[in-house]
C-alpha cells in the first residue's frame, strides 16, 4: 500500500496535506520557495530553480495522492 500524504480540498480543486508527511513537504517546499527567491541575484537562475521546485512539489503530490478519495461537493 502506497503512502496517502495528500488528498483532495474540501471545497474547490486541487490536493491538501492529509498527514504530517503532506504538510512537512509543504513546509520545505514554502521554505525552499523563499530562500531561493531571497538568495539568489541571478533572476534566470531563481526562475529555473523556482520551475524546478514546483515540478518535484507535483511529483510529489501525484505519487502520494488518495485516488480514491471521495471529493466533497
Amino acid at each position: 500500500m502506497k503512502p496517502v500524504w495528500f488528498g483532495p480540498k474540501r471545497f474547490g480543486w486541487g490536493a491538501s496535506p492529509a498527514s504530517w508527511e503532506g504538510w512537512a513537504v509543504t513546509g520545505v517546499f514554502i521554505v525552499a520557495m523563499l530562500l531561493t527567491g531571497n538568495l539568489l541575484r541571478d533572476l534566470a537562475w531563481v526562475w529555473a530553480l523556482m520551475l524546478a521546485e514546483i515540478a518535484i512539489l507535483f511529483v510529489v503530490v501525484i505519487l502520494t495522492y488518495d485516488k480514491n478519495a471521495r471529493t466533497h461537493v
